[in-house]
């Protein structure tokens, strides 16, 4: 749910909570056992399942990074999206977060390219989400997406995206923007004169 904005102010969202069904177009909320068994991996028998609960892709270049974000103000001034990869996002120690979510524009989540939209997110389908800390996010190919935004003072996360995300992140340019081969991030305030902000 959102306001719409006026010139050079934010556009607030009201976070919903994340939910199989909430996230749908978006991604999956990995936590509670859902998702294909692989019934053939049965050396424990019932005391070992084995489930894959999203679609979860890359290439061999995936790594783990451990990231910690500080709570910070709840303001959405970055967006980005991956081309290669369906990025991964899971808190330690069961820390509740707050995620800010875009559905795909120009990349889709086949991996096919649509030239006729923009490369920015569409800020109709822009939603924020309350993940209560009990599970993780895999976000599809092209999910316009900011970074975690903890509600503890420091939470923990394992990521897993690709070295080329890291190294495409380290090549910031000048405007602050980033443009590499498993990444777009853009400069909200500068495409739209606007900022998102979470409102709890």
């Amino acid at each position: 749910m959102q306001t719409p904005p006026s010139a050079h102010s934010n556009r607030i969202l009201t976070p919903v909570v994340a939910t199989p069904q909430s996230l749908k177009g978006y991604g999956w909320l990995i936590g509670e056992p859902d998702g294909p068994e692989r019934e053939k991996i049965n050396f424990y028998g019932n005391d070992v399942r084995v489930l894959q609960p999203a679609s979860f892709h890359g290439n061999d270049d995936l790594c783990l990074n451990l990231v910690t974000f500080t709570h910070r103000p709840f303001q959405v001034r970055w967006m980005e999206y991956h081309t290669k990869h369906t990025q991964t996002f899971i808190p330690l120690k069961g820390h509740p977060f707050y995620m800010v979510l875009g559905k795909p524009t120009r990349m889709t989540p086949d991996g096919s390219v649509n030239s006729a939209v923009a490369d920015l997110p569409d800020p109709e389908n822009v939603a924020a989400f309350y993940f209560d800390g009990s599970g993780g996010l895999v976000m599809d190919i092209g999910v316009w997406h900011e970074v975690p935004f903890p509600t503890e003072t420091q939470t923990n996360f394992v990521c897993i995206c690709t070295n080329e995300t890291n190294t495409n992140l380290e090549a910031q340019g000048a405007d602050g923007e980033c443009v590499g081969g498993d990444l777009k991030k853009k400069n909200i305030a500068k495409n739209f004169g606007f900022t998102f902000e979470i409102r709890t």
